[in-house]
């Protein structure tokens, strides 16, 4: 099955949506569908990327920014020259293109699925009113979201349309440490994040500016990331005492973040507006337990008490990250319980739902015949 996965944003460009497109399409494509990329992004691809799905870079139309906004005629001749026989919409807080591909694709008779990835709690009266100007939700479409919290505000969005969950995909077993660690006497904190104002890492590192002032030496910190934000987060720790045992080590690549996740012993998650959270999924499936903000999309796949804490202020992840230091055996408890057991989110489960929303899609479109998917490949 042709399945083109439109985005306005990809590779080479850096992120969430990027690298799960990718990552989805690469991994339809080995199960034996015929996947194509659709976007507005210029290339070319990042080196390595070779083993992706193909990827049509879309010119034209009327610019807005780093984004393009293609007419209805000019997409649907795309659509028609792929042969595309269903399409996977990936939207974020803006994505002019996806919102025209999922109109003209449903308008078109296409199965369609629609996924935000973003959390739209801030924007639900912007997205409300543009999407009652184009009856949004009475297309012929299946709407899901990344996870129950970004499920929440989409619904919100479209006067309570269904939408249901499609989570990102990951191979815990990719991330899983080879042996078990010791329990550390002077712990590490560490942080996977882009350095922007959403993320919150000016507030994660002035939290453990304050941690290390109640428990100087008790701790070591390490937050990995680049982005506007981190000059900033240099010139604060730079303001800092010596000696805080906190390192901002800008971006690196997956090999060297599951490295420092293998010597490292709690997953700090500051954002209440994390729409999904992979990077504490890879944590989470490296055996460290994780604090994160109960709003989240980590409350998804972490389980209080059990996996790691949800707290629900910036206080509360203070007094959280504090406590494990106060109790190394609940601490190892809970990474123990990570490692023996693998999170119930993975790749082969991600597939499968897509699969069945597809196969949703196809109905809401009439067709009743069953589509070639993955689970039957």
């Amino acid at each position: 099955m042709r399945i083109a996965h439109v985005t306005d944003v990809y590779l080479p460009r850096l992120g969430g949506i990027e690298l799960q497109v990718r990552d989805l399409a690469t991994r339809q494509r080995a199960a034996g569908l015929d996947p194509l990329v659709l976007t507005t992004t210029a290339g070319p691809h990042q080196p390595g990327d070779g083993g992706g799905p193909p990827v049509l870079r879309l010119g034209g139309g009327v610019d807005l920014g780093p984004y393009h906004v293609l007419r209805d005629r000019a997409l649907r001749s795309v659509l028609a020259a792929q042969r595309v026989e269903a399409v996977h919409v990936h939207l974020s807080a803006f994505s002019p293109l996806g919102w025209t591909a999922a109109r003209v694709a449903a308008d078109g008779g296409l199965p369609t699925v629609v996924s935000v990835h973003s959390m739209w709690h801030d924007i639900v009266p912007l997205v409300r009113r543009y999407a009652r100007w184009h009856a949004a939700a009475d297309w012929p479409v299946v709407w899901a979201a990344v996870s129950t919290a970004a499920a929440t505000a989409v619904r919100d969005a479209l006067d309570g349309a269904p939408v249901a969950v499609l989570p990102n995909g990951i191979d815990p077993a990719d991330w899983l440490t080879p042996a078990p660690r010791g329990t550390a006497a002077v712990p590490t904190f560490i942080s996977v994040m882009r350095m922007v104002r959403r993320k919150r890492p000016r507030q994660l590192l002035r939290m453990l500016l304050d941690l290390h002032v109640a428990h100087p030496g008790r701790f070591r910190a390490v937050l990995v990331g680049d982005g506007p934000l981190l000059p900033v987060l240099r010139r604060d720790l730079g303001a800092a005492e010596a000696g805080t045992g906190i390192q901002l080590t800008g971006a690196l690549d997956r090999a060297t973040i599951r490295t420092l996740l293998a010597t490292s012993d709690v997953y700090l998650a500051p954002a209440p507006r994390e729409s999904f959270g992979i990077a504490a999924l890879e944590a989470r499936s490296a055996g460290l337990p994780v604090i994160a903000r109960a709003g989240s999309g980590v409350a998804d796949f972490i389980l209080h008490g059990v996996e790691g804490w949800l707290v629900h202020s910036d206080a509360d992840l203070r007094a959280a990250a504090a406590a494990v230091l106060d109790a190394p055996a609940r601490l190892a408890a809970v990474a123990r319980h990570n490692r023996a057991v693998p999170p119930r989110v993975r790749w082969q489960t991600v597939l499968e739902s897509a699969d069945a929303l597809y196969a949703a899609a196809a109905r809401r479109q009439g067709i009743l015949v069953p589509l070639p998917m993955v689970a039957g490949c």
